[in-house]
């Protein structure tokens, strides 16, 4: 982490203490730059290909998030956006993006696992890393970007019948200490058998073995079924988001080259 790095995620913390997202989910080694006002903060950073610039404005007043993206739009033009999902239907048309991930963010603290989470954590297997049987069943998610032998996950946890993978589940390690659930899915046929809660409570399980303070998750804000099954395991809702990438902007120079 560069010095800058340092004094850009101490900005951003003096402006938002305890903000769960800059908390957990934020790595300061991907900050390029900063623009704070009040209690709002922001910063951009580009993508793992660096092909494209996202900016993140934590905060709810429209106008300021407004002003703030406009700040550091005008330093490093950006491609994409994340903002509360309560300031987006204020913002301008510059930056509202044809179509937007609508997501929460979900947290549940290592004192908060309950027995009957460890308990439900039974039954359940750690998978090898690159069992073809885990892109099989994330076929049937809508929403998992992460797959076997990703080098960012540190195990998957699944429940097997009869050598058939049911329920799966990735865990990955943020830089904060944060373990991150990643890649939820359970086989259509065998929904609403408790699991995927089982998949996810074992992870749990094994991340407060680890020593991760926190477990952490993301999902489609419009998921009935997977809040009832976050908050069933202890997880709390801490916010909605709105994500999506700007029209490209492709000038006469690069157009022609």
């Amino acid at each position: 982490m560069t010095i800058d790095q340092v004094r850009y995620l101490g900005e951003l913390q003096q402006a938002r203490p305890g903000d769960p997202f800059l908390t957990w989910r934020v790595d300061p080694h991907g900050i390029e730059t900063v623009a704070t006002d009040g209690d709002h903060g922001a910063w951009t950073r580009l993508t793992r290909n660096r092909t494209e610039r996202w900016a993140t404005v934590l905060g709810d007043d429209a106008e300021r998030v407004t002003a703030l993206l406009r700040a550091l739009d005008s330093r490093t033009p950006i491609d994409g956006v994340t903002v509360h999902a309560s300031a987006y239907a204020a913002l301008p048309q510059e930056f509202r993006a044809p179509v937007t991930g609508h997501w929460c963010m979900w947290v549940l603290d290592a004192n908060r696992i309950t027995e009957a989470t460890r308990g439900c954590a039974t039954g359940t297997s750690i998978l090898d890393p690159n069992d073809s049987r885990i892109d099989e069943l994330l076929r049937h998610s809508e929403s998992a970007h992460i797959f076997a032998g990703a080098p960012g996950i540190i195990r998957w946890a699944g429940v097997e019948r009869n050598g058939r993978l049911l329920a799966v589940a990735g865990q990955e390690v943020e830089v904060s200490g944060a373990a991150h659930l990643v890649s939820v899915c359970c086989d259509p046929e065998f929904r609403g058998m408790g699991y995927a809660r089982a998949v996810c409570s074992r992870l749990v399980v094994e991340a407060d073995s680890d020593g991760s303070p926190v477990t952490i998750l993301e999902m489609y804000a419009a998921n009935a079924a997977g809040r009832a099954l976050y908050a069933a395991i202890g997880f709390t809702e801490v916010r909605e988001y709105r994500s999506g990438l700007l029209t490209p902007r492709i000038s006469v120079t690069e157009d022609a080259a």
